[in-house]
């Protein structure tokens, strides 16, 4: 009978349905579709908008003045509008270089900066300082070191001047001080016994670079 349903039409399906119970015996995996991964918000960047990235938009404050007596941290931005200039700080000193325009010559002198410009910068410095000494100019300036140039009309320590004086007769001056001249010496050689040429710079002051000099020129006038 078994021969007779192979051999007939029915061979085909009869075939199909012994390989299907054959696959049945083998175990088949399956892969189950991969689930979309879902990132947490905290771990998303978002970029903020190009609006707010400009200094001065809306959600990011714009740049103010260091409040007073405020420093800046390392890494912390410089406000924009804070006076970032270099000042005068304690134990700062001054450095004067005093020119004597008669005869060329200068002298330095350092010393402390005065209290009443400590503390501040040079643009601040160079309106004040005209009132705590007359006539200086600031050439050089740092928070430890602050230089100023003064020039003199009077001749520096290593001249002697002869001027009449007011009683009319003739006196030695010297710029013993570094800033003002004063009479060292008196003469009894009356003004108007120079010669007529030289009374006009004698009344003004006449200036010899050496002692020497000094005392040749009054021998002439009492010989």
């Amino acid at each position: 009978m078994f021969a007779q349903i192979w051999g007939s039409p029915y061979r085909f399906f009869l075939a199909a349905a012994v390989l299907a119970a054959i696959l049945c015996l083998f175990p088949v995996k399956v892969d189950a579709p991969e689930e979309p991964q879902t990132m947490l918000a905290s771990e998303a960047t978002v970029p903020p908008p190009a609006a707010a990235q400009e200094p001065g938009a809306q959600g990011f404050p714009a740049a103010q003045e260091l409040p007073a007596g405020q420093e800046l941290s390392v890494g912390q931005d410089r406000p924009a509008g804070a006076d970032l200039s270099e000042r005068t700080a304690a134990g700062c000193f001054l450095h004067r270089t005093l020119y004597y325009a008669p005869c060329g010559h200068s002298v330095q002198r350092r010393d402390e900066l005065p209290a009443q410009l400590l503390g501040m910068s040079r643009a601040l410095l160079e309106q004040e300082i005209g009132g705590v000494i007359p006539g200086a100019a600031v050439t050089g300036f740092s928070s430890s070191e602050v230089d100023i140039a003064l020039s003199a009309d009077i001749p520096c320590p290593l001249h002697w001047v002869l001027r009449g004086g007011e009683d009319g007769k003739l006196a030695v001056l010297q710029n013993r001080s570094g800033e003002t001249l004063e009479v060292v010496r008196t003469t009894d050689v009356p003004l108007e016994q120079a010669p007529q040429d030289d009374q006009a710079q004698l009344r003004e002051g006449r200036i010899f670079d050496d002692v020497q000099a000094l005392e040749g020129y009054l021998e002439s006038l009492s010989s």
